[in-house]
């Protein structure tokens, strides 16, 4: 099922005319009603951030501003999507299953096309073309949250706990693994797309990239503001980006490690970030249900999404380099467009939360999955431009 989301506007009840008396009187009268001191609602906290948002944006008049000029462009993508051009198609054509577990995360290999995958208790499944587990295989100890399938069947996967790093490599049948101690609590990976460095995250300030293969750090930073909340390398393996609990994206060489951005304009902590194919936008995403896409070169804010319910646990872009895809605890994937084309579209795939989305190295499939521990694959087709 397709659905789209809702404006500040309409969140609030009040028409885009309406001045600031009649902003505040529409945010009273729904937080009487959705406040969790208030609301029985299960969704009462996700609502309540909603109607937040869409007030603290709307009474600030240069930030309303700044998000009319973004609406009126996403208004004409609305009209464009149902044109008979419509720049993306999406269909589900298998539900792989399989797992035992929840779902952490999917990834294509480059060369074969071949889907993995790999759940909550470690097993990881290589998908065949006709949707049956060709292979699998039980990683030892240790949790993975991050996997990126490589050329030639092999496989690099890592996770964490506590103050732990652990990460896999597999090569057909052979593993080898390592482990590195951190003095802090590690909140997120991220692994390079050539699989040669691993990046984590810590929510004492710590920044650091090792060598996937030996462990050896790359480099070892303290420099974040805040806590580490996310973090992800560039395709082509230039960025590194690590998203704060302070509202803040940092730029860095992924190679070494130096400063060359930082990104003030989030709102909120981040929960997930990726970057287009071409380098040329960022798209992070915010506990405030947002989705902000940034023009990398300058940092400046591009444009301003929101459609998710609950919180956004990943990203990924289409190798065209403008659509791009979400995963949301509200059960649904957010198909987006960092340029011009289609507006804010959801799939409603499950009723439980979706962890991880990845599109294929030639853009025409996308894979899904989570926590009811089905991998949902789609058929893309999708413009260049």
């Amino acid at each position: 099922m397709i659905t789209s989301a809702p404006t500040h506007y309409e969140v609030l009840g009040v028409g885009s005319a309406a001045d600031s008396d009649t902003i505040r009187k529409a945010y009273r009268r729904l937080a009487q009603k959705h406040h969790p001191d208030v609301s029985d609602s299960p969704d009462a906290h996700e609502d309540m951030a909603r109607i937040n948002e869409a007030f603290e944006i709307l009474i600030d008049a240069a930030r309303r501003e700044e998000y009319d000029a973004i609406l009126a462009g996403a208004v004409r993508e609305t009209t464009q999507q149902h044109s008979p051009k419509n720049p993306v198609r999406i269909k589900l054509i298998k539900r792989l299953q399989g797992h035992k577990t929840p779902v952490y995360a999917v990834s294509f290999a480059p060369d074969s096309g071949r889907l993995v995958s790999v759940g909550f208790d470690n097993e990881v499944i290589w998908w065949g073309a006709e949707g049956e587990k060709s292979r699998q295989t039980k990683l030892e100890s240790g949790n993975v949250s991050v996997l990126k399938a490589m050329p030639e069947e092999k496989v690099i996967a890592a996770g964490s706990s506590d103050s732990q790093v652990n990460v896999w490599c597999l090569n057909q049948d052979q593993i080898s693994s390592w482990r590195g101690m951190h003095e802090e609590w590690v909140s997120c990976l991220a692994i390079s797309a050539d699989g040669h460095s691993v990046a984590s995250g810590s929510i004492h300030h710590h920044l650091r990239v090792c060598d996937s293969a030996t462990g050896s750090a790359r480099f070892s930073l303290r420099t974040e503001n805040a806590s580490v909340t996310a973090v992800t390398f560039s395709p082509d393996g230039t960025f590194l980006a690590s998203g704060t609990a302070d509202a803040k994206v940092n730029i860095r060489e992924a190679k070494s490690g130096k400063w060359l951005r930082t990104i003030d304009k989030v709102r909120s902590v981040v929960t997930a970030m990726a970057f287009s194919s071409d380098n040329r936008y960022l798209a992070v995403a915010g506990v405030d249900l947002s989705i902000r896409v940034f023009d990398l070169n300058t940092g400046q804010l591009v444009k301003m999404l929101y459609g998710h319910g609950r919180p956004i646990e990943s990203i990924a872009f289409h190798p065209n380099g403008w659509l791009f895809a979400s995963a949301s605890r509200d059960g649904t994937i957010g198909l987006w467009n960092a340029a011009k084309g289609i507006g804010n579209v959801r799939l409603e795939v499950s009723h439980r939360p979706i962890s991880c989305v990845a599109f294929s190295a030639d853009g025409q499939h996308l894979a899904a999955s989570g926590q009811d521990k089905i991998v949902r694959l789609f058929e893309v087709t999708a413009k260049a431009s």
